[in-house]
């Protein structure tokens, strides 16, 4: 027998106790975060009305006015670059005019309300060509994609 016995390994309990630890936090973050989730008042909330309009539509319906906003979204994208450019000069003005920017953040609200418009007469022109049944049709997905709530994706047309 040798009279130098084996020198304890105190690091080991130290070791095991910070690995508990660790794997206590991220179950508890996960947890909570599920809970967060799950009760907020987010996750009850319906989706918003446009996009809620849009994926009801069916898939051809869809498909059209994603090209009318493409083709919108196109005819306006010089007058955003020439906005981002008066945008950028007014912020660098010495001295700074507030009005000039407010005017071009105006510009910018009022395209896009008239986008938000042009989308919504075609969208009102589509479902008034729709049958009754079509629109009964239309009625059921609708009220299925606000029941699913924002971000939940049902079964594809």
């Amino acid at each position: 027998m040798s009279d130098n016995p084996k020198p304890k390994r105190r690091w080991m309990p130290i070791l095991l106790v910070v690995s508990l630890a660790v794997n206590l936090l991220i179950v508890g973050v996960a947890v909570g975060t599920v809970l967060r989730v799950k009760g907020s008042d987010h996750a009850k909330a319906p989706p918003g009305f446009g996009s809620a309009l849009y994926r009801a539509l069916p898939k051809e319906d869809r498909k059209a006015l994603r090209g009318d906003l493409s083709k919108q979204h196109r005819k306006g994208s010089k007058l955003r670059s020439e906005d981002f450019a008066m945008l950028s000069a007014a912020l660098r003005a010495d001295p700074f005019d507030p009005e000039s920017v407010r005017a071009i953040l105006a510009n910018q609200s009022a395209s896009l309300v008239s986008l938000q418009m042009s989308l919504q007469n075609e969208w009102l022109t589509r479902v008034s060509a729709m049958s009754e049944e079509e629109r009964m049709d239309y009625a059921a997905r609708l009220d299925e994609v606000v029941r699913r709530g924002p971000h939940k994706r049902g079964k594809k047309d």
